[in-house]
């Protein structure tokens, strides 16, 4: 034995010190930035902000699709259907029995 003194140690004795990450809270203002300007800007931007919140874990989905609901009758059938995002927020609250009744308002 006696060899300790022989080799480097290879696991550090002091952890470096980590520095913290920014990256995260700048990416969330970011995003906070850019959706308040998006849903001023456009109604089609609030449904898709409602799909971004369905996407969180826990959220209420009984109130996102209230507003959704809300929101389709507010921006019409077709400019709904126009966009794919929405028919997929739309297929995903409502089924397609939902995107067939907007449809069938689209085509009246």
């Amino acid at each position: 034995m006696g060899d300790e003194f022989m080799y480097t140690p290879s696991v550090y004795t002091q952890k470096p010190e980590k520095k913290p990450d920014d990256r995260s809270d700048y990416a969330a203002k970011n995003s906070a930035d850019y959706w308040a300007t998006a849903v001023s800007e456009n109604p089609l931007n609030r449904l898709r902000l409602l799909d971004a919140k369905l996407a969180r874990p826990g959220v209420d989905v009984e109130s996102i699709k209230a507003r959704a609901g809300e929101l389709i009758r507010e921006i019409g059938a077709a400019k709904v259907l126009g966009d794919p995002d929405c028919v997929g927020l739309v297929r995903q609250l409502f089924g397609q029995r939902g995107v067939d009744r907007l449809k069938e308002r689209a085509s009246a």
